[in-house]
């Protein structure tokens, strides 16, 4: 049975609403297909299904990511007695969850798909500077109204960086030892005690800067005053995105921005 766009969305649009009190279906809300500015100028943003598909992203990374971190301990400790022969072995699936855990930081960060992902969005987090949209999906320009939020608060975009950059490193490590000839001198590889202690690195960066800086810009207090919600600060950065890709042709141009790969635009400055 072929379904058009309209219903097609509809439907998606149910079964998101069907699990929204529990466990969310992200893939459902990321399955919808309307235009992100040309219907409501944004205002979609700021239905409570947007956050919470942005909660649910959170909530799904943050119990992913801390089994990583601990597979990463666990793997360290039980290598530096093994063969260097064994660890591509090991970590393998390591660095195929590192993989897995990058798409799923990309349901909140844009253009987070693969590990070369990583360096460009740590520059963004650096210069507190996030890209426009790439196409015109309505989950792109939710993760770049996020990004600018969690670029905006207090000095997370400096917690920000450091973490996506450690991430990188970690990611470069595990693709190095997955890669590894069963022969290899082990000058060509990092020591366990490298690994370990990158790997407390990471989570030091996640656990004391990332993770409660993200926490406090996505979850909304119970006092939390009118106008300041998540759904109401998302609405509004889209908005203000919709807008500008309005008075200046969809971004292609706006000036000497980042162009990158099919990135169009400049950069948004986070206070913006």
């Amino acid at each position: 049975m072929n379904l058009n766009p309209l219903k097609a969305g509809m439907l998606a649009s149910v079964a998101f609403a069907l699990v929204a009190c529990g466990e969310i279906d992200l893939a459902a809300y990321e399955r919808e297909e309307f235009p992100a500015c040309y219907i409501d100028g944004g205002a979609w943003a700021g239905e409570e299904r947007a956050a919470h598909y942005i909660e649910g992203s959170f909530d799904d990374f943050e119990s992913h990511f801390a089994q990583f971190l601990d597979n990463m301990d666990r793997a360290a400790v039980e290598a530096a007695s093994e063969r260097p022969a064994s660890w591509p072995m090991r970590f393998s699936p390591l660095h195929d969850e590192a993989k897995a855990n990058i798409v799923r930081l990309g349901r909140l960060l844009p253009r987070m798909e693969r590990p070369l992902d990583l360096a460009p969005m740590t520059g963004q987090f650096e210069e507190s500077a996030i890209w426009w949209p790439r196409g015109d999906h309505h989950t792109e320009f939710l993760r770049v109204a996020l990004a600018e939020e969690l670029a905006g608060h207090q000095n997370l975009a400096e917690h920000m960086a450091t973490f996506l950059s450690r991430f990188e490193q970690v990611e470069a490590v595990l693709l190095d030892l997955k890669h590894a000839e069963a022969g290899d001198a082990e000058p060509g590889l990092p020591a366990m005690e490298e690994v370990a202690r990158t790997t407390r690195q990471l989570r030091e960066d996640w656990e004391e800067g990332v993770l409660p800086g993200m926490a406090r810009v996505i979850f909304d207090r119970p006092d939390v005053p009118v106008g300041e919600s998540l759904s109401e600060r998302l609405q509004a950065r889209v908005t203000t995105i919709c807008n500008n890709y309005s008075e200046c042709g969809d971004g292609e141009s706006c000036g000497g921005g980042a162009t990158s790969d099919g990135l169009t635009g400049e950069p948004m400055e986070a206070g913006s």
